[in-house]
């Protein structure tokens, strides 16, 4: 989106620490966040308005902790104007996407040192058989740096826990928040709670 910026070690950790829940790992709403307050648009798409990545904490004490992160995410994605919207999406709806300027930062699960754990790229682009992405992971130098595999494996790697989550943030540039988005697996159907913060945002 900005091909004058060099990405670096510093950055990477302060998008780490704005948007980490600890023991969740990176919240596809502070990722987000973070994307806002570095100037471009952003829009969240979530399979379920509960504890995202609550099957990662391990003790109430950590559920607790990722509860009022995740709340106090979603209380400021709606002072921002960020769109949080509860459903699932297809590769199609990637495709569909990425043809009116969107970026997809998708959620992935990894396996990483013997545990599986949550991870994000952006999805480049698909063909007949394959979806292409980027890896943070991987050396940008190296020939290889871009990453694909067939459909039916980029399904299965899209989808995390025992409650099969999914997440996908688009990040685009400044105009891309007064694009029209066609949104056609998508619904909001969260009723907010006095309590907390509506998942689906402003736009419900």
């Amino acid at each position: 989106m900005d091909e004058r910026y060099q990405p670096n070690e510093t950055a990477e950790l302060e998008i780490w620490r704005e948007a980490t829940t600890i023991h969740g790992g990176c919240g596809p709403v502070g990722l987000a966040l973070a994307l806002k307050r570095r100037g471009f648009a952003a829009l969240v798409v979530v399979s379920h308005d509960g504890l995202f990545l609550k099957s990662r904490a391990s003790q109430s004490g950590e559920v607790e902790a990722m509860q009022i992160l995740q709340e106090r995410d979603l209380a400021e994605a709606y002072q921002r104007g960020i769109p949080v919207h509860l459903g699932t999406y297809s590769l199609d709806d990637l495709s569909t996407w990425m043809a009116v300027g969107w970026y997809p930062i998708v959620m992935v699960s990894i396996e990483f040192e013997a545990k599986t754990i949550t991870h994000w790229v952006v999805v480049t682009g698909a063909d007949p058989d394959y979806v292409f992405f980027n890896d943070p992971l991987k050396d940008p130098a190296e020939e290889d740096a871009a990453t694909r595999v067939d459909h039916a494996s980029f399904a299965s790697m899209t989808e995390f826990g025992p409650s099969r989550e999914k997440a996908v943030i688009l990040a685009g540039l400044p105009k891309m928040a007064n694009v029209a988005l066609p949104l056609p697996r998508i619904h909001a159907s969260h009723q907010p709670r006095p309590d907390m913060p509506s998942v689906a945002g402003p736009e419900s």
